[in-house]
């Protein structure tokens, strides 16, 4: 397939275009990837933009693979808002996906878990699943984006990224279930071992050797914390 034909979106049907405002992002950002065998995960996929994307530029080498986890009713975001239920129109969504997706030459490489990532991520762990490319944006309820980057993070290879969508996004007016809180206690946990990057609505993680060893603290006096230098004088 020619790069012009790759990049002709138009064989496509979204009824959403946010993909297509991150795409030359994608398209830089990956560049480096191009050719290579690649395992690949995505972690929400709704109606397949950046799914068709990546199978007609990421999977050119004969031993690449990708999967992918939804359980096509949408989440949280979708299911409890004042939009109209047209919008997002539900009904249709895992058709959307399957249609679109058939129009790609790479899609025999797919592999569809039609599961919550809860149990299909599990799955992945317990096949001893490994990749090179994780998509994180299924559900963006911070508990559940923490829980799906910390198994993502166990089933990334060395040298391998791992992007998440919306980590600037606010849908509640609550922090604690906004993306952002889930991703950066992430990052502060995951840190001897990533570098991280933020763009304009994403956050991209390389996971590196880890680069900040444990040190024992030498005063067994300080092992629990002293509750009493936390009060407010």
């Amino acid at each position: 397939m020619g790069s012009s034909e790759v990049q002709d979106r138009s064989r496509f049907e979204f009824q959403h275009g946010w993909f297509e405002l991150i795409r030359p992002e994608w398209e830089e950002r990956t560049a480096p990837l191009r050719g290579q065998r690649l395992h690949i995960l995505e972690v929400g996929c709704f109606e397949g933009a950046s799914t068709t994307w990546i199978l007609d530029n990421l999977m050119s080498h004969p031993e690449s693979s990708m999967t992918v986890i939804d359980t096509f009713e949408g989440g949280m975001e979708h299911q409890e808002t004042a939009e109209p239920p047209e919008k997002y129109d539900l009904g249709s969504l895992e058709s959307r996906f399957r249609s679109n997706i058939s129009k790609c030459e790479q899609v025999g490489k797919l592999r569809i878990i039609k599961a919550n990532s809860d149990d299909a991520l599990l799955t992945l762990r317990r096949e001893s699943s490994h990749f090179d490319f994780i998509y994180i944006d299924a559900s963006h309820v911070a508990i559940d984006v923490l829980h799906d980057a910390v198994v993502c993070w166990r089933m990334l290879d060395v040298h391998g990224v791992m992007v998440f969508d919306d980590f600037s996004w606010k849908g509640y007016m609550e922090d604690c279930y906004n993306p952002r809180v889930a991703v950066e206690s992430f990052l502060q946990c995951a840190a001897p071992e990533l570098q991280s990057e933020e763009t304009e609505s994403q956050m991209w993680v390389t996971k590196i050797h880890n680069c900040i060893p444990a040190t024992p603290n030498p005063d067994s006096c300080l092992y629990y914390w002293d509750k009493g230098l936390a009060k407010k004088p």
